[in-house]
């Protein structure tokens, strides 16, 4: 009996190892071809087949993975805690913020909650609303190599610092923190490697003004000094090496998406929690949210739903045209939930963002374009469709590549209004005074009047029922801009325009004008009547005076060069604002066209040539009519023949409306024109 169970025992053992073998072959393709393909030799396998097949899996191991879908990529989350009590840290609170913040993010955070490193503390501490991406990223160490260095191009890492360099003067603060932090570094202790550049910091006696001298001395390699400090260096250009440490603002950038600082205010009755994030790519930072603790030991909750409000959706625009933009949400896949906060829905708001990338990955342009905001208009499963309203000549389209991103991020106003100013174009001293703004609606062509622009260009601009506002500014009857704004959003929002004072007064100067030449165009008809008067009498001599006169009148051609000269200056005062170049040019044509139409010289032309006919006829039709009638009538004597001559004639019934018509008190369109004041020909 007691033999029988080793040997059933071994008989189970085999017959699992037979079929493990048969299992292992039937899931290995490459052993079923070999079977079948290579004849069995009996003998033992090749050594170099168990090789192969750990090359293979080693291989597939260190395959990089391609990485998800936009719309199924998590978010990678980094919470930065800054509190003023040091019993409560990022250690103490983030299991229970963690449990609550699974409630909306568990399949769309990777989060991590950590202390903020000393530098981004001190800015939370004192102002949060005023935090910048360089004001926090100015207090990490970095090493300072002069660029005329003959080893300059061959060093990249602090790694390669340590092998070309001498030494690394740096204060005693800086020099001790970067060697506490190295030794709280677990890799510290695996890669020493990694960290043997440590050996050529040289701490000064002296400040950081002293270490900046130090920048000037030949001997002088590199200095550790802080990044702001260093973007401060010249002469030579400093190359800036980012060393290996933990709490690099750099570094967290480039690991994560979205970064929430996070400030515990609890010596106050009741405590406060204010969260700001920023958006790593776009190094935007959103608005302070504020929120009061309930409790001390409830400190976890308040904080999860201050980063819960502060969170942004961010959406990836794939496809821009000029008005309108449809783009992927991000993580929407993973969001199952329709009421999770990851969903970006009709009619909210986004804020477009545009950053452009060197070829080294550094940033040449980024940020949110300048007024200009994108309204979602229809929702399709990850995907939204919106419409794009600028204020300027901006616009989303332009070549696919990886160096530029276009993204948008969800807007929520905090506020009940905002303030806008406006100012004339580089002047922001000169404010633009008693403008109007004008709304109009997104879906139709009405226009509301909204305000006037204060002494100091400013006005309230409130809430309405759509969070997206269109305001046109306008000045003399003329749209000057058009400013889209989201009440809320900003405390103070300003826009500088090209003031459009010169194009009023170039408008004052062209009614001058054309006031001007209809004066003139009276004058000209009296001129007219009165001198074919004089030659119907006879009276030669007192019509050529008068034709004369008339000559003497201005000209098309100098109140044409007039205006040439005028329409420079004017145009040179605008500058390249083409808008009003174009008014002051529209305005300017018409003017011409009124000039060459109604001053010219064919009334002249014609009585020159009336004038000729007469004196080559020698006698007038007055003369014949006299000589006809001078046997009924006593001949006049000397006298009444001079009295005749020298008389005036009484102005007929057609001339008499001309005569009342000659404007005698628009003496000031004249002067305002430039133009001389028109003669006015004698009484009779």
């Amino acid at each position: 009996m007691n033999r029988q169970a080793p040997l059933a025992l071994l008989a189970v053992l085999l017959t699992l190892t037979l079929f493990g073998s048969t299992r292992s072959r039937a899931l290995d393709p490459a052993a079923d071809t070999e079977s079948t393909e290579t004849p069995a030799t009996g003998g033992p396998s090749a050594p170099g087949d168990g090789a192969e097949q750990t090359d293979l899996l080693a291989e597939i191991e260190e395959r990089p993975e391609e990485p998800p879908p936009f719309d199924f990529s998590p978010y990678r989350v980094l919470i930065w805690v800054a509190s003023d009590d040091p019993r409560i840290d990022a250690q103490s609170i983030e299991v229970d913020l963690m449990k609550y913040l699974d409630r909306d993010f568990r399949s769309v955070w990777r989060t991590v909650v950590a202390d903020a490193p000393p530098g981004v503390a001190s800015i939370a501490r004192r102002d949060l609303a005023s935090i910048t991406f360089d004001s926090i990223a100015a207090a990490d160490p970095v090493i300072a190599l002069k660029r005329d260095h003959p080893d300059s191009v061959r060093v990249h890492f602090a790694s390669d610092a340590g092998r070309f360099l001498q030494g690394i003067p740096g204060t005693q603060g800086r020099v001790q923190d970067v060697l506490r932090r190295i030794e709280e570094d677990p890799e510290s202790k695996s890669t020493p490697a990694k960290f043997a550049w440590k050996d050529k910091l040289r701490p000064i006696q002296g400040d950081a003004v002293a270490l900046r001298d130090l920048w000037k001395n030949e001997s002088t390699e590199a200095l550790l000094v802080s990044r702001g400090m260093a973007d401060s260096l010249s002469e030579p250009e400093a190359k800036l090496i980012v060393p290996p440490l933990q709490g690099q603002v750099i570094e967290a950038i480039k690991h994560f998406d979205k970064i929430y600082v996070v400030r515990l205010q609890t010596k106050v009755a009741p405590g406060t929690v204010d969260v700001m994030e920023l958006d790593t790519l776009m190094q935007h930072f959103g608005d302070v949210v504020h929120h009061e603790m309930v409790s001390r030991s409830e400190v976890a909750m308040s904080v999860g739903v201050a980063v819960r409000d502060a969170f942004s959706p961010v959406v990836r625009i794939d496809n821009a045209g000029k008005n309108n933009a449809t783009g992927l949400v991000r993580a929407a896949g993973l969001a199952l939930d329709p009421d999770s906060p990851i969903h970006v829905r009709v009619g909210e708001v986004l804020v477009p963002l545009v950053r452009k990338d060197n070829r080294k990955g550094r940033p040449l342009t980024i940020g949110p374009l300048d007024f200009a905001y994108l309204y979602v208009t229809e929702e399709d499963k990850h995907s939204v469709k919106m419409d794009f309203y600028s204020g300027r000549m901006t616009t989303l389209q332009g070549r696919k590549n990886n160096r530029t991103h276009r993204m948008a991020l969800r807007l929520r106003p905090r506020r009940d209004t905002t303030t806008l100013r406006l100012h004339a174009k580089g002047e922001p001293d000169q404010p633009l005074i008693g403008y109007e703004l004008h709304g109009k609606e997104l879906d139709s062509t009405s226009m509301t009047f909204v305000g006037r622009t204060d002494w100091n260009g400013r006005l309230n601009v409130e809430k309405i029922d759509r969070p997206l506002r269109l305001l046109y500014v306008k000045n003399g009857g003329a749209i000057l801009a058009r400013l889209p704004i989201v009440p809320g959003h900003h405390e103070q929002v300003v826009a500088d325009l090209a003031g459009d004072d010169m194009r009023l007064q170039a408008e004052s100067y062209i009614r001058g004008v054309q006031n001007a030449i209809i004066d003139l165009v009276a004058v000209r008809e009296l001129f007219k009547a009165r001198i074919n008067m004089r030659i119907k009498e006879g009276n030669l001599k007192a019509a050529d005076e008068l034709l004369e006169t008339l000559r003497n009148e201005p000209s098309n051609e100098k109140i044409a060069n007039d205006m040439g000269v005028k329409q420079t200056m004017f145009l040179k005062a605008i500058g390249r604002n083409a808008n009003q170049t174009r008014k002051v040019d529209e305005m300017f044509s018409e003017t011409r066209e009124l000039l060459a139409k109604h001053i010219n010289p064919r009334i002249i032309n014609d009585l020159e040539v009336a004038l000729i006919e007469a004196e080559k006829g020698g006698q007038t039709p007055a003369a014949e009519e006299q000589a006809e009638g001078s046997d009924e009538s006593p001949p006049a004597t000397d006298g009444d023949a001079e009295g005749t001559a020298d008389a005036e004639p009484v102005p007929t019934a057609e001339s008499a409306p001309e005569a009342e018509s000659a404007p005698e008190a628009e003496a000031a369109p004249e002067a305002e024109s430039g133009l001389e004041p028109v003669a006015q020909p004698e009484p009779s």
